[in-house]
């Protein structure tokens, strides 16, 4: 008889496989730059952003903020589309949901970028990135899940526990 830990291995085995197929998929408009073999996750970059990071020193800096975020998400399994630059628009796709990435150091515009990521730039979801944990991080979280809008969040001195808001 076949175990229960059989079949969640094979489950998973499927997953790892499926993923790396939608990731082999990717044309040469996409840069192929992180697969992880051991869940599933991977992070692939369209050409445009990469350029875009690199037309002067704060959209470079802004680039290296949302690709090490990428390349958490990617690394705890997640399936990251990291996209082009569009006015008004969000940044990922994260596991095939429209994603917008804002990383602070305080729970003072939580909110207002919450919104603004989800009511004008078309984000199902935000991914928020804290350099401190603190009660008021906790607090503005909890008020967002009470006016609808969800995601993930994590610490920058604990990036492989990602959470749901």
């Amino acid at each position: 008889m076949l175990s229960l830990r059989f079949f969640r291995r094979y489950r998973l085995t499927d997953k790892i496989a499926e993923s790396r197929r939608e990731y082999d998929s990717y044309s040469s408009d996409w840069q192929r730059n992180y697969f992880n073999s051991d869940n599933g996750g991977y992070l692939v970059i369209d050409n445009q952003r990469i350029t875009q990071g690199n037309l002067s020193k704060q959209e470079k800096v802004k680039y290296n903020k949302e690709y090490d975020m990428c390349l958490t998400l990617a690394q705890n399994g997640h399936k990251i589309v990291f996209l082009k630059l569009t006015e008004s628009s969000f940044d990922i796709f994260m596991d095939g949901i429209s994603a917008d990435l804002k990383k602070t150091t305080g729970s003072g515009n939580i909110v207002k970028y919450a919104k603004k990521a989800t009511r004008e730039q078309g984000a199902k979801i935000v991914v928020f990135e804290f350099e401190i944990e603190n009660v008021s991080i906790y607090a503005e979280l909890e008020l967002l899940k009470r006016i609808g809008i969800h995601g993930k969040y994590y610490f920058s001195s604990k990036k492989t526990f990602i959470y749901d808001f």
